[in-house]
C-alpha cells in the first residue's frame, strides 16, 4: 500500500514556487512557459497511458507489448528524462549558491 501523500504538494514544489523570474526576458519567459506546458502534457498523457495498459495488462493476463504501445512508452520516458537535466543544472546552481555563500538570510 502506498504511504498517504499530498500529490499536489512537495518539497520540490514548495521550493520552486520561490523561485526568482523576473530577470527573463520575455522571450525567455515565454519559452519556459511553453516548456513547462509541453512537459507537464507529455508526462500527463504518458502515465495515464502507462497506468491504463498495466491495468489492462493485468486484466487480460497479456505480457507482451505492442509495436504502438512500446513507441508511446518511449515517448512518455523521453519526456520524463528531458526534465533531468534541467533539475541537475537547478541542483548546480543551487549547490553554486551554496558553496560560495550567495544565500539569502
Amino acid at each position: 500500500m502506498l504511504p498517504d501523500t499530498n500529490i499536489l504538494s512537495s518539497e520540490l514544489r514548495d521550493l520552486f514556487l520561490k523561485l526568482d523570474a523576473s530577470h527573463l526576458s520575455e522571450e525567455e519567459a515565454m519559452e519556459l512557459s511553453f516548456c513547462c506546458e509541453e512537459s507537464i502534457a507529455g508526462l500527463c498523457h504518458g502515465l495515464h497511458f502507462l497506468g491504463k495498459t498495466f491495468v489492462s495488462f493485468a486484466e487480460n493476463d497479456t505480457l507482451q507489448f505492442s509495436p504502438e504501445s512500446l513507441c508511446q512508452i518511449g515517448h512518455s520516458i523521453r519526456t520524463a528524462a528531458s526534465l533531468l537535466p534541467a533539475l541537475m543544472e537547478l541542483n548546480r546552481s543551487a549547490e553554486r549558491q551554496i558553496l560560495t555563500g550567495e544565500l539569502q538570510a
